[in-house]
């Protein structure tokens, strides 16, 4: 099944204008996307350009980039081109309203009649491959060691700092301990007194 080609880019702006343009890098692995650019890479989502209050309008302003259902507009996207939807989203004024309300428990309700009731807005959404900064993809100096997987148990994950986590992010996963020999398991044991050798009994 093929994969979504996402685009490769320094931020969203410029990944959905390398869209529009058919124009630019595009990968659906990361491997692709750092063996294309020679560097690193980390997948983003994110949201940008305006908010519409009616999903009609931005299906419009995105036509062609975005999968359409409407009757007499129906668009589908091939596989590798589905990079880009749209996003239901509360308006900022409306999740700005954080007060609690009060039980009022008249006439019949409990709760009172709402200010407003909340409106869909409508936002575009994109995923790209973005290019990491030189500094950014390479581990901080003097960071901590070890993994984040020990680290974050012990009292003193709470003092890391932001370059040394990112250090920590980098690191390969290593084994915590050697890896204990396979060459005998429940059918074999070894003699207390020869250590060296190994006794199948079975």
């Amino acid at each position: 099944m093929p994969v979504p080609a996402y685009p490769i880019a320094k931020d969203a702006h410029l990944a959905l204008s390398q869209l529009r343009d058919g124009e630019g890098a595009r990968a659906g692995r990361q491997g692709e996307a750092e063996k294309l650019i020679q560097g690193r890479v980390a997948f983003v989502t994110q949201t940008l350009g305006p908010v519409y209050e009616r999903r009609e309008d931005a299906l419009d302003a995105y036509a062609g980039l975005i999968e359409d259902d409407r009757k007499g507009h129906v668009f589908a996207p091939l596989p590798e081109d589905r990079v880009c939807r749209l996003l239901s989203r509360i308006p900022e004024d409306i999740r700005a309203q954080k007060a609690p309300l009060t039980p009022s428990f008249s006439d019949g309700r409990r709760w009172p009649e709402p200010v407003r009731a909340a409106k869909a807005a409508w936002q575009l959404s994109i995923g790209y491959w973005k290019i990491l900064d030189s500094d950014a993809a390479r581990p901080a100096r003097g960071a901590a060691k070890g993994q984040a997987r020990h680290l974050r148990r012990k009292p003193e994950a709470k003092d890391l700092t932001p370059e040394e986590l990112l250090a920590l992010s980098q690191n390969p996963l290593t084994a915590a301990r050697p890896q204990k020999a396979l060459d005998f398991g429940l059918f074999d044991f070894i003699p207390p007194d020869q250590p060296g050798i190994v006794i199948a009994d079975e």
